[in-house]
């Protein structure tokens, strides 16, 4: 109403003013085009995320209307440059009545190719319009425009107004911004034309209405920036959040792994330690069961032996408890780690060891590498009494061409090592062998006893 009042206020109080600026024109109509083909552009990509007729008549509406008022914009003035006008506006308001055809929840197999459709007929129309200036018909009478200038524009007036009226009836029963800003901007542009049909070429109400578009233009441009605004907004919000997901999810893995390298390291190191040393004691007490009507002061000998050596694996329980595991810092630390080690086996059974030490060789150990020799030497030595009832055994520890070797062997039944199924410390042995890149070989045959070999690379830390 208030841009009706402004029209007949421009009529009665400004009848023969005359504003001709043509570069302020252009620039209005090529500010407008641009944003309908923005809008068009904006339309169409929701129509891709949701299917909806009233989405894709809109755009195909805001396609053609902006491709041609580019055409008007650059047009000079006559009747080609009236006619574009009037042509923009019908082409436009046919895209926007088409929001009365039934909603669609899917999308026509035509509908890719037809943005591409009007967008080549709106640009073939301008370049006839263009190359043959002299076929379009008289768009001005005496100053005023002629029927055929008002023609297509009163016809536009009255499509924008009807798509007016049904995207209202949408936005009551279903109220939404998208749907209330194509309302506003379907009543503008009716509006607009309707002004055309009373205005005169460059006069107040002709300027007016050119106004009155435009902002309905920027109406649109301010609408694209702050849904792109808000889009960017949320991609970076949904970006933080998910480098963060991302950085709690690694955090999480790396907590998970170092976990469970945690667990099975405990689980090696309680079969190969803890567990081995209670084993021996248990072979102690056994013997001193034997033992005790016969040789009373041998069961006291080895009872005063396993003492010491349940408080040792007490001690080394706790530590476990505790998170500190054992750790051996030098060769004579490691000489005297696997000199108890026999010790412990050999009172254990009658198991004979031989243990062979190069400290040359000890010297070469690093710390991480000594703990494991001394589980692989308890596991080994276990398996000689558990499992192959070995009499002799020998340890060594010497150097082999620049690396340090580590090799347990025994004289018991052996076994066949392709065949037999590997036990816990079997695989132990391997799992230590891959965590100090270090070669293990494993040669025994079923009556020939069995040979462990440790060979670890050349590392020193105490050379």
């Amino acid at each position: 109403m208030l841009t009706l009042l402004v029209s007949l206020a421009l009529h009665a109080f400004l009848p023969m003013w005359r504003g001709h600026h043509a570069p302020f024109h252009s620039a209005i109509e090529a500010l407008g085009g641009l944003c309908a083909i923005m809008m068009a552009i904006v339309l169409f990509q929701q129509s891709d995320d949701r299917p909806r007729r009233h989405t894709q008549a809109l755009g195909f509406g805001f396609l053609a209307m902006g491709v041609l008022e580019e055409f008007h914009a650059v047009a000079p003035p006559g009747n080609g440059f009236i006619f574009l006008r009037g042509l923009a506006s019908l082409f436009g308001s046919l895209g926007f009545v088409l929001v009365w055809l039934p909603e669609s929840s899917t999308r026509p197999a035509y509908s890719r190719t037809l943005p591409w459709t009007i967008a080549t007929a709106s640009v073939a129309i301008g370049c006839l319009v263009f190359s043959f200036p002299g076929a379009v018909p008289a768009m001005l009478r005496n100053g005023e425009f002629s029927p055929t200038a008002v023609a297509p524009t009163s016809l536009a007036c009255l499509f924008f107004l009807a798509a007016a009226y049904r995207l209202f009836s949408t936005y009551r029963q279903s109220p939404s911004a998208d749907t209330y800003l194509f309302t506003c901007l379907a009543l503008m542009f009716g509006l607009a034309e309707l002004m055309f049909v009373y205005s005169r070429l460059w006069d107040g109400a002709w300027w007016f209405w050119h106004l009155l578009r435009l902002a309905a233009y920027l109406l649109v441009l301010g609408y694209m920036m702050g849904g792109y605004l808000h889009t960017v907004s949320g991609l970076r919000t949904a970006l933080a959040q998910t480098r963060r997901a991302e950085e709690s999810s690694r955090r999480s893995e790396q907590d998970l792994r170092q976990a469970l390298e945690d667990r099975e390291r405990m689980a090696q190191n309680l079969h190969d330690g803890i567990i081995q040393s209670l084993f021996a004691l248990g072979l102690a007490l056994e013997r001193c069961q034997k033992l005790v009507a016969k040789d009373p002061k041998e069961v006291n000998r080895q009872l005063e032996l396993a003492i010491p050596g349940l408080t040792g694996v007490i001690r080394e329980l706790r530590s476990y408890l505790v998170g500190q595991e054992p750790h051996l810092m030098s060769g004579r630390e490691l000489e005297a780690a696997l000199a108890l080690e026999v010790r412990t086996m050999e009172r254990s059974q009658d198991l004979a060891i031989d243990l062979h030490i190069d400290p040359d060789a000890a010297n070469l150990v690093t710390p991480s590498q000594a703990a494991h020799l001394v589980f692989i030497a308890r596991e080994a030595l276990s398996n000689s009494l558990r499992h192959a009832k070995a009499t002799q055994a020998t340890l060594s520890l010497e150097k082999h061409h620049g690396r340090v070797r580590f090799i347990v062997e025994d004289d018991g039944v052996g076994f066949d090592v392709l065949a037999s199924p590997h036990g816990e410390g079997l695989k132990n042995m391997a799992a230590r062998s891959v965590k100090l890149h270090a070669e293990l070989t494993i040669v025994s045959k079923p009556g020939q006893g069995t040979r462990v070999v440790f060979e670890l690379p050349q590392e020193s830390v105490h050379a």
